[in-house]
């Protein structure tokens, strides 16, 4: 294995202990790496390796990413799959293709996906806009500050919308969905649901509604926050 850093140069087939991307950089097909950090800008074919971490940096990948996980913060772009462990990632995520993270996933910004998403654990601070959400919980909620509003920065505290969730245990602010299917919901802020399937609980304060709801499920006030 070798170290390689990146400015303004292309990063060429082989395996890599480290890659430290420091300005702009190009991944060729065949790159492997055990550590790859991006302080600048990549653009690759395909990514390849154990972490991947993002240091104020922007990654674009025109294929799939393949790590063991993602963390940092910065922009993230993918036109294909998203296949990892874990994500820890502040900033922007867009993908068109699936994300499929066997652990937890962590985003602090916002997080727009195409097709589907599959994560043990999905918890989302900020805005999402989502096909197809598939995990054991999943939490979302707007970020709370007035920074946002101050610097023209709306995105960060806008409703997040998804078609369908599938999970055991949803907690869910100012979140507009088609289709849920969960064990327990607890729904606020003007979080809006069309069609919600709950087996075991689900919790609503005074702004958020369910349109049509099926399941034995108990039914329980929330307060507003």
């Amino acid at each position: 294995m070798t170290e390689h850093s990146a400015d303004c140069s292309m990063v060429h087939s082989g395996v890599y202990d480290l890659i430290d991307v420091e300005d702009d950089a190009t991944f060729a097909n065949g790159v492997r790496f055990r550590t790859a950090i991006v302080e600048g800008t990549l653009e690759a074919p395909t990514i390849q390796g154990d972490s991947l971490i993002i240091d104020n940096g922007i990654v674009r990948c025109s294929g799939r990413i393949h790590v063991k996980r993602i963390c940092g913060r910065g922009e993230l772009e993918v036109r294909g799959d998203i296949l990892c462990e874990s994500i820890e990632l502040t900033g922007s995520v867009n993908t068109d293709g699936d994300i499929r993270c066997s652990g937890d996933m962590a985003i602090t910004g916002a997080l727009r996906n195409a097709h589907h998403i599959v994560a043990d654990n999905l918890y989302m601070h900020g805005v999402l806009h989502g096909n197809d959400i598939d995990g054991r919980v999943f939490f979302t909620q707007p970020l709370r500050s007035t920074m946002f509003s101050r610097f023209g920065m709306p995105d960060y505290q806008a409703q997040s919308r998804v078609i369908l969730i599938k999970a055991s245990e949803v907690s869910a602010c100012k979140l507009i969905c088609r289709t849920m299917k969960a064990d327990s919901a607890s729904l606020r802020e003007g979080t809006a649901v069309e069609h919600a399937v709950c087996s075991t609980t689900l919790g609503m304060d005074m702004t958020s509604n369910v349109l049509l709801l099926k399941g034995a499920c108990r039914r329980v006030h929330l307060r507003t926050a």
